[in-house]
């Protein structure tokens, strides 16, 4: 599987880009397969959409204009719209690769 990183990461703000770029540099250091480095920048690529998009916290797009400025309630209002709108397992596996990423409710 050869992963676009360019197209997983357009139309996110250039500190998000940069952000899952050197996310996606650190997991190919670690030797981690192709598929599994999709799905998680994948995750973190869709909580950043979903935060631009439903943010209900003072702010809106300014509070998550950076991966440092999400908070355990951005990461559950996510998770709570995944289960609403995805399969259980699907929200599950959103679940697994964000906590990858440190950002585990």
């Amino acid at each position: 599987m050869k992963m676009d990183l360019a197209k997983l990461v357009a139309g996110l703000s250039p500190t998000w880009a940069a952000f899952l770029t050197d996310w996606d540099r650190s997991l190919r250091s670690g030797n981690y397969p192709p598929t599994t480095r999709y799905n998680y920048l994948l995750a973190a690529a869709q909580l950043c959409r979903y935060l631009t998009d439903h943010t209900s916290q003072p702010g809106g797009r300014e509070a998550v204009a950076t991966p440092t400025a999400v908070t355990r309630r951005h990461v559950e209002e996510f998770q709570a719209w995944m289960v609403q709108t995805r399969s259980a397992s699907t929200a599950l596996n959103k679940h697994k690769s964000l906590q990858q990423l440190g950002l585990d409710p």
